[in-house]
C-alpha cells in the first residue's frame, strides 16, 4: 500500500493521502466562501425567518471550513487550505449564488443545488477513506454531512413555505442556473481527482 491510492483490504477504492488532501483544501475553500455568501444574505435579507437561517448556516459553514482545514495533511504537493484554484467550478457556482436576489431564489439555490452537491461529494470522499489512518478525516466528513443534510432540509422547508401553493418559477429557474459550471465535474462541488472511480458508499 502506498500513499497514491489503490484498493484497501475490503476491496473499496482508496483515494490516497495526496488526493484526499487536495480535496480537503478545496472543501475548506468552498465552506469558507459559503460562510461569506450566507453571511451577506443574512445581513441583507428582508424575510426574518430566512435571515435567521442564513446567519446560522453561515456560522456553521465557517466551522466546517476550519474542520476541513485541520485535516489537510502536511505533505509536499498538497495545496494549502483555501487555495483558490482547488475548486474553480464551485467558485463560479458560489459567485452565481451570491448574485441571486430574494429569499426564494437563494433558498432554492442552497437546498436544490449547492447543498445536495456538497453532500454528494463529501459522501463520495467518505467512501474512499480507510481506517484507522483516515479516521479523523472520516469523522470530519460525517459531521459535515450530518450538518449539511439538516441544513438542506431546513432550507427546503422554508422555501416551500415561502413559495406556497403557486410556486415562483423565475426564482427556481435562477437557482437551477447554478448547476451549469458543475455539469462536467462529477457529483460534488469539487471535481474528483484523477481517473473517475465510483467509491462504494458507507
Amino acid at each position: 500500500m502506498t500513499g497514491d491510492g489503490g484498493p484497501v483490504p475490503d476491496g473499496r477504492p482508496w483515494i490516497g493521502i495526496g488526493a484526499s488532501g487536495a480535496l480537503l483544501a478545496a472543501y475548506a475553500a468552498v465552506e469558507d466562501r459559503l460562510f461569506e455568501v450566507l453571511g451577506g444574505f443574512a445581513a441583507a435579507e428582508a424575510v426574518p425567518e430566512a435571515a435567521v437561517l442564513f446567519d446560522a448556516l453561515s456560522q456553521q459553514h465557517a466551522w466546517h471550513a476550519g474542520l476541513f482545514a485541520e485535516q489537510v495533511p502536511l505533505v509536499p504537493g498538497t495545496p494549502p487550505p483555501g487555495a483558490p484554484a482547488a475548486g474553480a467550478p464551485a467558485a463560479a457556482t458560489l459567485d452565481r449564488l451570491a448574485g441571486l436576489e430574494g429569499a426564494p431564489a437563494r433558498l432554492a439555490g442552497l437546498a436544490r443545488v449547492v447543498l445536495p452537491r456538497a453532500v454528494a461529494g463529501y459522501r463520495r470522499h467518505l467512501g474512499a477513506v480507510r481506517a484507522p489512518p483516515d479516521a479523523p478525516v472520516a469523522r470530519a466528513l460525517r459531521l459535515v454531512v450530518r450538518d449539511e443534510v439538516e441544513a438542506l432540509l431546513g432550507a427546503e422547508a422554508l422555501l416551500e413555505a415561502l413559495l406556497g401553493a403557486d410556486g415562483e418559477a423565475p426564482a427556481l429557474d435562477a437557482a437551477w442556473a447554478l448547476e451549469e459550471p458543475l455539469l462536467a465535474g462529477g457529483p460534488g462541488l469539487v471535481p474528483w481527482p484523477g481517473p473517475e472511480t465510483a467509491p462504494a458508499g458507507r
